[in-house]
């Protein structure tokens, strides 16, 4: 495997982040409705409710700021969701990027 392709495997695309953290951010609050239908302790209910709701919103603003830097336009060409490094999945803000990195290189 070249250095570029193990690179490609290990980076996400936009596209990607966008999809997966909706599925993320679905999954976090249905556990944690199932875990406080399943506690009987309204204590425990609570916590259960708000880390889900937390969780998620960590997960919602990685997303945004991630689709906010490289969706619509090469701001920031390194951007990472939760420590991946992500890569625009428009050819126009990937060009930018490589644009940017040439420049960078000079």
């Amino acid at each position: 495997m070249t250095p570029q392709s193990s690179a490609a495997v290990s980076a996400l695309d936009t596209s990607q982040v966008k999809n997966l953290s909706i599925v993320a951010i679905v999954a976090v609050l249905v556990i944690g409705v199932i875990i406080s239908w399943l506690v009987t302790k309204i204590v425990t209910r609570i916590i259960a409710i708000v880390l889900a709701v937390v969780l998620a919103f960590a997960l919602y603003s990685q997303r945004a700021t991630v689709v906010d830097k490289l969706d619509k336009a090469a701001k920031n060409c390194d951007v990472t969701f939760f420590g991946v490094h992500v890569q625009p999945s428009n050819s126009n803000v990937k060009a930018a990027c490589n644009q940017l990195a040439e420049q960078g290189k000079k």
